[in-house]
């Protein structure tokens, strides 16, 4: 039986530096996970990095333009809709003073565990929290 192959997808962890809060979206109704929170991102397409797929998500998913930082973790995860492997990217955003689209917020590490997330996040949610 030949190994399943996961479906690789960048998630940018965006920080914002002036208050340290961190850049969140609302699942939008008839996806997966619709009304779960999660950070922007989206599939690796073909040709890209993770890195390259989490820059292009964020801007169609937040409408802001924002710059890697560094790979935080890889994370495995088998949904009921598929296997992930999530790379969570630390990103900032290039101008300090955007704001995104509506369905976004910018909240505080501390404020994460009040929205509920699907389950891959829960090792990055923590992480963050750690790390206030």
């Amino acid at each position: 039986m030949p190994e399943k192959r996961p479906t690789l997808v960048g998630i940018g962890i965006v920080r914002r530096a002036r208050d340290g809060r961190y850049l969140i979206r609302e699942r939008p109704a008839g996806t997966v996970y619709a009304g779960y929170w999660e950070f922007p991102g989206g599939k690796v397409e073909p040709g890209e990095t993770p890195e390259q797929a989490t820059i292009r998500e964020c801007l169609e998913e937040t409408g802001l333009t924002v710059a890697a930082v560094r790979l935080r973790a890889v994370v495995e995860h088998t949904y009921s809709h598929g296997f992930v492997r999530l790379h969570f990217i630390d990103c900032a955003p290039v101008d300090p003073d955007a704001e995104p689209f509506p369905a976004c917020r910018w909240v505080a590490a501390s404020e994460l565990a009040g929205h509920r997330f699907p389950e891959a996040n829960e090792a990055i949610l923590a992480e963050l929290a750690a790390e206030g």
